[in-house]
C-alpha cells in the first residue's frame, strides 16, 4: 500500500503538478516543501495513514494560507450571475386560457419538478472567522553574510 501511495504521489509531481499553473500556496508562503513533498516524506516514513493524517493537516494550512494570500473577487448579483431560478422565474398560469385539467396537470409538473429554490442558503465558509487565528509561521529570513 505504501509503495502504491508513493508511485502516486511522485506521477503527481512528475507529470500533473508542472502542468496545472500554479504551485502551492504554503510553499510560497513559508519557503518550505510543497503539500506533495511533504506527503512523499510523510508517508514513506510514517506510513500510509499517518503520512495521510499530517498531509491532511498540511493541506488544511496550505487552504488558509491561500484563502489569505489571494485577493477577494467581487461576485456578480444572482440575477446578473448566469443562474436560473426555475421557480422564482415561471409566470403565473391563466387557467383561462387552458381548461382546468391541463391547468392542473402543468403546475403540478412545475411544483413536483422544482429543481430551484429562492431561498437558498448563503454559502460562506463556517470556519472563515476561525481561519484568522491559525499560526502559519513566516518565511525563513536569509542572513546577509558579509565576508
Amino acid at each position: 500500500m505504501r509503495t502504491l501511495a508513493l508511485a502516486a504521489i511522485t506521477a503527481y509531481q512528475r507529470y500533473l503538478s508542472p502542468h496545472k499553473g500554479f504551485c502551492c500556496a504554503y510553499r510560497v508562503h513559508t519557503g518550505r516543501r510543497s503539500c506533495s513533498g511533504l506527503g512523499f516524506r510523510a508517508v514513506r516514513r510514517y506510513g500510509v495513514l499517518a503520512g495521510l493524517a499530517v498531509l491532511r493537516k498540511r493541506m488544511y494550512l496550505c487552504g488558509v494560507a491561500h484563502r489569505r494570500h489571494v485577493p477577494t473577487q467581487r461576485r456578480l448579483a444572482r440575477s446578473q450571475a448566469g443562474f436560473c431560478d426555475c421557480s422564482c422565474d415561471l409566470p403565473d398560469l391563466n387557467c383561462d386560457v387552458f381548461d382546468a385539467k391541463t391547468c392542473s396537470s402543468i403546475s403540478d409538473g412545475v411544483s413536483c419538478c422544482d429543481a430551484c429554490n429562492c431561498d437558498w442558503p448563503s454559502r460562506n465558509r463556517k470556519g472563515k472567522d476561525e481561519e484568522k487565528y491559525v499560526y502559519i509561521p513566516p518565511a525563513p529570513r536569509m542572513r546577509d553574510d558579509v565576508t
